[in-house]
């Protein structure tokens, strides 16, 4: 293993961003990577390795504050266990059945598609700001199973969804949680999906160590400029903006203009 500072380069800019804005670090690091001609399935894999370093992080610091909803993040775990199993099955079958480029071609769709998500959670998702401590009441069980379905296969597949679907979904679904808890519940989650996404993408070998501790590394003074930037400049403005960025980094992704036939 050794260091590479473009990637490095590339965890600095997803440091700094997922410390500001609180968006997944999925959905801005795989498409970066496919950009600077990874394989689709190796920026995945190497991506989901990269995640999950930060987000255990991140939930350990949550969970020594006491801000992680158990009875949230188990209902989540239900469907989110399964949906991330059976999304490196897909991934496997793909790798397996089709050309390598095929298999890139579907995992940039997969990839773009998870990034007009993410964008629109994003949009939607206003009440980052505020924190009012209010009551738990009952959230339903099938509903948390289905979201963290849902994420898990999302992740798994694209490595996007982790942060930037999770939150916008709890927002909707358990809005008497405290948004305190439901931060701190949906970095718990995280870590649930990555830990079985990653197991399946390493035995597949779509994994690149290497490339993963180059992210860490670079991320990690990202992270400190992000959190020094947090409440000097407006918040809403770059996730706007960030947003926008997403949504056209997709529309590049996607095949809208067939390529000619020789």
């Amino acid at each position: 293993m050794h260091m590479n500072w473009t990637y490095a380069l590339v965890g600095f800019i997803v440091g700094t961003c997922m410390a500001y804005s609180g968006v997944g670090a999925g959905a801005i690091t795989t498409p970066l990577l496919i950009f600077l001609g990874l394989g689709s399935n190796t920026a995945i894999g190497s991506d989901l390795l990269f995640a999950l370093g930060t987000k255990i992080v991140a939930m350990l610091t949550h969970l020594q504050k006491r801000t992680i909803q158990f009875s949230v993040l188990w209902r989540l775990s239900v469907g989110g266990l399964p949906g991330a199993i059976i999304g490196v099955v897909i991934s496997a079958y793909m790798k397996k059945h089709l050309d390598i480029n095929q298999l890139n071609e579907i995992l940039k769709i997969a990839v773009a598609v998870a990034l007009l998500l993410s964008a629109t959670g994003i949009i939607l998702n206003r009440r980052l700001s505020s924190d009012s401590a209010q009551r738990t009441n009952h959230v339903p069980t099938a509903q948390l199973a289905l979201i963290g379905f849902f994420v898990g296969l999302c992740v798994s597949i694209t490595s996007i969804g982790a942060g930037s679907l999770t939150l916008p979904l709890l927002l909707i679904a358990a809005p008497t949680v405290a948004l305190r808890r439901l931060v701190g519940t949906d970095l718990a989650f995280a870590v649930v999906v990555l830990v079985p996404s990653l197991i399946g993408h390493w035995r597949i070998g779509d994994v690149n160590s290497g490339i993963a501790l180059s992210l860490l590394v670079g991320s990690v003074p990202g992270v400190f400029l992000g959190t020094h930037f947090v409440t000097r400049l407006p918040e809403r403005w770059f996730r706007s903006a960030l947003a926008g960025v997403l949504v056209v980094v997709a529309l590049v992704l996607l095949p809208i203009i067939p390529h000619a036939k020789g």
